[in-house]
């Protein structure tokens, strides 16, 4: 009897379902479902956050329960984005009176001291993530920083210079940068990357310019230290067309 007194219910929400699929396929179908208080948003999702606590974007969109899931949501999506810790946002329709904001967080990539410890994104700017209650495991940029007038990103100097060639780096081969305990200064243009001690090398000495032929070598020679089991002090990438890899730190 149950299952017989569920059936009309059924077949309602599949005609509904149907009817609103139809009509969503032109402008003014639009329209007219976002007049029917049947569709009023009961629900609202957040998806993609790691660093951005849900309940505070949901608060940022401000969604009421009297608007339409067929509304037009693109100006809520703008102010999203507008967070700094927000580097894309968007709004679908999921079901028929819920919504779903999917957002795409931005990466925070180092640590820096300006002179307290800040997060720092690829492009220079400071992130609102405190190092001590966030759990970043991120690597250290070792080298003096300063920031612009503003205080929201890197000034142009020499730990801006650095964080672009980790970040290079970075987009090549996230998996290395990983294992990058701190990164310093080697000389006025090249670097040191200081790695973990799980890693078959304590140190690789870096160029200031970085590309995928590079960051190759790089791989297959930890590869190759790890198969046959060699711990090395320094893997020496600044010549050119080849890796040297010195057993004793020099």
């Amino acid at each position: 009897m149950k299952g017989r007194s569920a059936l009309p219910r059924v077949a309602f929400l599949l005609g509904l379902t149907l009817v609103a699929a139809v009509l969503a396929s032109v402008v003014w179908g639009q329209k007219l479902l976002a007049q029917l208080s049947y569709f009023n948003v009961r629900r609202v999702e957040v998806v993609g956050t790691h660093w951005v606590a849900p309940d505070s974007l949901l608060a940022l969109a401000g969604i009421r329960s009297d608007r339409s899931v067929w509304e037009d949501y693109s100006s809520v999506a703008i102010r999203l984005a507008e967070h700094p810790m927000i580097e894309e946002a968007q709004i679908r329709r999921s079901g028929l009176r819920s919504l779903r904001i999917i957002v795409r967080e931005v990466e925070p990539v180092a640590l820096v001291g300006v002179p307290e410890l800040r997060a720092v994104r690829s492009d220079g700017r400071l992130l609102p993530l405190d190092p001590t209650r966030a759990g970043l495991d991120l690597p250290l940029l070792a080298i003096d920083a300063t920031v612009t007038e503003d205080s929201t990103r890197l000034a142009e100097g020499p730990a801006l210079e650095a964080l672009r060639v980790f970040a290079a780096l970075h987009a090549l081969d996230p998996g290395l940068t990983a294992v990058v305990s701190d990164l310093e200064r080697l000389g006025s243009t090249d670097y040191v990357l200081n790695l973990m001690m799980s890693q078959p090398a304590r140190r690789i000495a870096l160029p200031g310019e970085i590309d995928e032929r590079l960051v190759g070598r790089l791989r297959a020679t930890l590869a190759d230290l790890r198969r046959r089991g060699i711990e090395a002090a320094v893997i020496e990438a600044r010549y050119a067309d080849q890796i040297v890899v010195r057993r004793e730190q020099v």
